[in-house]
């Protein structure tokens, strides 16, 4: 199983940069004879980034409660996602 993770800068977001990255390691991965894609933390309250993996086919298979310190909302949780290449 391939595993991501991805950080886009606060100004190039909404540029469709995420999901250009998350396409080209699927085909990276699939290259590589991986079969599934995983995703150990994406914050649950970055709305963005959870629809975005959704959109994109993820789907969220655990949530860690209270694996982030949220600078205004304290502890969130951090989603696991998982996708079949």
């Amino acid at each position: 199983m391939a595993h991501g993770a991805y950080m886009v800068a606060k100004q190039a977001r909404q540029r469709g940069v995420g999901r250009a990255m998350a396409l080209h390691s699927f085909d990276m991965a699939r290259g590589r004879g991986f079969e599934a894609m995983q995703f150990n933390m994406v914050v649950s309250t970055n709305l963005a980034a959870v629809a975005l993996w959704l959109s994109l086919g993820f789907r969220i298979v655990g949530t860690v409660p209270k694996a982030f310190e949220h600078r205004e909302l304290g502890r969130v949780g951090g989603h696991v996602m998982h996708k079949a290449l």
